[in-house]
């Protein structure tokens, strides 16, 4: 990656309604101490963090504020509602060429080397890189299993400057909507394995650990990784088996 490319990992709260303080309050301790400080933990910190808004409680988004503000990480906040994102997002990226845009939920985490395995990579001739092998964890009964998503959130897509900042634009080059399509509608690398983990945490909106999501979802191979191994597995994405007890349950 040259000094003409500009690294956004980009985290989101969207279509999050109707929620009581309870829930927020339990997600935004799985955020701030498994996603984001999965994110923190990167060997690699040369990128910048937009986190999107849509439908969030005004009191919630300056909880994720300050959130961030303890993060120590340089990061943009978009409320979809309030301005556009070619509005917010000029005065960061006048200055590049090409756009890494990677996505991450914001429940789930990456591996400490995952950014820079990411801007290691030569794109080529393909738009999209993305880690298709990682695990599944029920941060509750601390279960393990490996996973493998098809066609995965977990990507990063390369864009010219002019189109990112331009969201209609965007969809005409990526040609897909859903992740679930990606793989069919764009040239892509699949990267090394074990770089994510999807968080199974009790306010998922659709993940289950027990669950096979169909062809282009995600599905664990039933078989439960050795309580003896999950801790040095956790270890590189920033957590342990007692995070959830220590950070979310009595939080």
């Amino acid at each position: 990656m040259n000094n003409k490319t500009l690294h956004i990992i980009g985290n989101e709260f969207t279509r999050h309604i109707n929620h009581t303080d309870e829930w927020w309050k339990n997600r935004l301790n799985v955020y701030e101490y498994f996603c984001l400080n999965s994110i923190k933990q990167q060997t690699n910190k040369n990128f910048l963090l937009l986190m999107s808004l849509d439908w969030v409680p005004s009191h919630v988004c300056e909880k994720i504020k300050q959130i961030l503000d303890r993060s120590g990480l340089k990061y943009i906040i978009h409320i979809i509602k309030d301005v556009s994102f070619s509005e917010i997002m000029k005065p960061f990226v006048d200055d590049f060429e090409i756009i890494y845009h990677t996505r991450i939920d914001s429940d789930d985490l990456f591996h400490k080397n995952t950014v820079e395995e990411i801007q290691s990579y030569d794109f080529e001739n393909r738009r999209a890189l993305v880690f298709q092998k990682g695990y599944c964890y029920d941060i509750r009964e601390n279960k393990l299993r490996h996973y493998f998503m098809p066609s995965p959130p977990f990507s990063t897509i390369m864009y010219p400057m002019n189109i990112y900042i331009d969201k209609q634009k965007q969809e005409e080059y990526k040609n897909f909507r859903s992740h679930d399509t990606l793989v069919q509608k764009m040239p892509y690398v699949s990267l090394s394995e074990n770089k994510f983990i999807v968080n199974v945490h009790g306010t998922n909106r659709i993940t289950t650990f027990e669950n096979n999501r169909g062809k282009y979802r995600g599905y664990n191979d039933d078989i439960d990784i050795p309580i003896s191994e999950i801790d040095n597995i956790l270890k590189p994405f920033g957590i342990n088996s007692n995070t959830y007890n220590e950070k979310v349950k009595q939080n």
